[in-house]
């Protein structure tokens, strides 16, 4: 072939073709690249232009051997589909992406194998730290994550009360809020309209039912087992549940519901069976999902800064990779959101034991 008529491959721009074209050392460019906020607003945009005219793309893989570090962080999510826990993952990874961190995720069923495997392969692919959602207090987790010591790694939702790297909320004072707010007026015989709450995932959903029921008896408040139903979260176990509710003709004055889901689900029972919500049974739910100030009537709930679960354990995590995300705290606090799905107890109220259905 005629060496004229080779096609001639350019090599790819160096660190060093950025440093020379701008007048910097190759430190600075990749002081620019990885930490901008040590370089001058004049450099770095000299850099910068020098990057985009070369077209210069960082290799990552030299990169992290040089450093040590893959720059990549791990979240092991288990029970994942759920837009909570999707609205954690978001909190997150928007965060370390900041750092410049890539965030590697895997969702397995929980089996008793899978999630452990997940676990370690996460481990072993050399993330420089990793989140965990639905692994707390597990001896296999913890004794797979000892082989890691030098691997920062976080609890997601977990109880801060608890220490371990836990970040999260206090699910028994949630139940609390819930509770006294009901309580303050006037409820005293109310129903649970309720998530499982055995097993080693339903921590969450344990604890926040332990609040209300401590908080009950403080306040002399009684909750009706005929009036209480567990099922999965969703707006059709919701409508059953209150179906199952009203058949116990209990006259319960008020339901508490694990879920912003449940608590829709809820509502809508009552209604198709001629039931007023409030006037006749008040509902007070949990989240505060974009969805609950638009039902009708708008939800009382207690407003869960989930999102700020992830970012919170973003921070922590990086600041163990000694990022500088500056000064943070890790316990969330819950919060009331008063709306129309709540009343006062009429003094003459008669009791509500179901009506004609209307679909």
């Amino acid at each position: 072939m005629n060496q004229n008529a080779r096609t001639s491959v350019a090599r790819p721009a160096s660190l060093a073709d950025v440093a020379a074209m701008a007048g910097v050392s190759t430190g600075t460019v990749s002081r620019t690249l990885s930490r901008p906020e040590m370089i001058s607003e004049e450099t770095r945009q000299r850099v910068m232009l020098a990057v985009q005219k070369l077209g210069y793309v960082v290799n990552g893989a030299a990169r992290a051997l040089a450093m040590r570090r893959s720059h990549t962080i791990g979240a092991v999510i288990l029970k994942f589909g759920s837009s909570n826990f999707a609205q954690v993952v978001e909190g997150l990874e928007s965060e370390v992406a900041k750092k410049g961190y890539t965030l590697l995720l895997s969702a397995p069923v929980p089996d008793g194998k899978t999630e452990f495997a997940a676990l370690a392969a996460m481990l072993a692919r050399g993330v420089d730290a990793i989140a965990l959602l639905g692994f707390e207090g597990l001896e296999q987790a913890s004794d797979i994550l000892s082989r890691y010591p030098g691997i920062p790694h976080a609890h997601l939702w977990g109880n801060p009360l608890g220490g371990g790297h836990c970040i999260g909320l206090d699910e028994a004072h949630n139940g609390h809020i819930a509770l006294n707010h009901v309580a303050d007026l006037g409820h005293r015989e109310i129903g649970l309209v309720w998530g499982h709450v055995q097993g080693p995932l339903r921590y969450r959903s344990r604890h926040r039912m332990l609040g209300v029921k401590a908080a009950a008896k403080k306040r002399g408040v009684r909750i009706v087992d005929a009036a209480c139903v567990h099922t999965e979260h969703g707006f059709e176990q919701g409508r059953i549940a209150a179906e199952q509710v009203l058949a116990a003709r209990t006259g319960v004055t008020a339901l508490l519901c694990a879920s912003d889901y449940l608590a829709v689900g809820t509502i809508r029972g009552l209604q198709q069976n001629g039931v007023r919500v409030p006037e006749d049974i008040s509902v007070v739910s949990f989240n505060d999902n974009d969805f609950s100030a638009y039902m009708n009537p708008p939800l009382t709930t207690v407003h869960l800064p989930i999102r700020e679960v992830g970012m919170k354990a973003a921070h922590y995590l990086l600041s163990g990779l000694d990022e500088d995300v500056g000064e943070d705290t890790y316990v969330l606090e819950a919060s009331l959101k008063v709306r129309d799905s709540c009343a006062a107890v009429e003094t003459e109220k008669p009791v509500v034991r179901g009506r004609k259905k209307r679909v």
